[in-house]
């Protein structure tokens, strides 16, 4: 028992000195890890933070060149970029833009037009409705009345205006009609958006500082900036000319009196005595012109007779007695 134990010390005594050392060992490789961790980390993040900082700090001078190249190109001449067309979301959502017109031909007794004219006239200025043109012409002797008006009503206000067409007046023919100018609309309104756009970032780029530029480079963006200047006048004025014609509808009413029926039999023969006597009216007429246009004559040959004739009987006398 002895001997077994005296061999068994040395064994005992080897293992647990290789786990000690093995322990030891642990021990001392993970501070060297993390250390070589973060020795190899550290150059990295920051590479990174710098990677992270060098677009931050030239962010500001390459949007500035950017900027200044784009606008340069635009006024060397380049195609400016145009918006991109409305989706089909967009055209359900956007109001439409109609010009509205109506035609209409009013008939009245001829004792009755003048007032109706005037009524509705005057219903016009009470609504929101404007007059353009108007014109009356009343019956005489030789020619019937008639009447004309040309407004631009407010839709919510057209039925209004109609309601004054009541009474012995008659709608003959009414005609409606109407055009989509939606699309102008749209179209005009992007170049007016797109040329504003254009024209502040040229009013920026003059106003730039610590930038240096020619003569020419500043004369050039002004020319521009002054054509862009012109064409959004010429587009606002277009817009307003379509807002015109699309937020008012036009009202043409044409006045024209009733024709007179003649009641009674019909007789052909009444006709053709009445047509008769006009003509003898007619011819006695003209002869009473063409004697009224000859009298002067007649006068000035009587005259002269009575003058040359008692002058030619002396110089025949006179020659008689020789």
């Amino acid at each position: 028992m002895d001997s077994q134990e005296v061999k068994a010390k040395p064994v005992k005594w080897l293992c647990a000195s290789s786990l000690l050392a093995c322990l030891l060992l642990l021990g001392a490789c993970a501070p060297q890890d993390e250390e070589s961790t973060a020795v190899t980390t550290a150059p990295h993040r920051a590479n990174h933070g710098a990677m992270l900082e060098e677009p931050a700090r030239l962010a500001a001078p390459v949007a500035r060149m950017d900027r200044e190249r784009k606008v340069m190109a635009e006024v060397a001449g380049a195609a400016a970029v145009d918006s991109a067309p409305p989706t089909a979301a967009s055209d359900a959502v956007a109001p439409r833009h109609l010009a509205v017109r109506h035609e209409m031909q009013i008939e009245s007794p001829a004792a009755d037009l003048a007032e109706l004219w005037g009524r509705v006239k005057a219903r016009c200025e009470q609504l929101d409705c404007e007059v353009e043109a108007s014109a009356l012409q009343r019956e005489t002797t030789h020619s019937a009345g008639s009447a004309y008006l040309f407004m631009r009503v407010n839709p919510r206000d057209f039925d209004l205006l109609t309601e004054s067409l009541s009474g012995t007046a008659k709608v003959l023919n009414h005609q409606t009609s109407s055009e989509d100018k939606t699309n102008e609309v749209i179209d005009v309104e992007a170049q007016i958006k797109n040329r504003s756009e254009y024209r502040d970032s040229l009013r920026e780029l003059l106003r730039e500082k610590g930038v240096k530029r020619t003569l020419s480079d500043l004369m050039e963006i002004r020319d521009t900036l002054s054509r862009v200047q012109a064409e959004i006048d010429a587009a606002t004025t277009q817009r307003q000319r379509l807002e015109k014609e699309t937020a008012k509808q036009v009202v043409r009413m044409r006045f024209q009196p009733q024709p007179i029926v003649l009641t009674g039999t019909y007789n052909p023969w009444m006709q053709t005595w009445e047509r008769a006597w006009n003509a003898l009216l007619g011819s006695m007429q003209q002869l009473v012109i063409t004697a009224a246009a000859l009298l002067p004559w007649m006068v000035v040959l009587v005259c002269l007779l009575l003058v040359v004739v008692p002058i030619m009987r002396k110089l025949w006398r006179a020659r008689a007695k020789a």
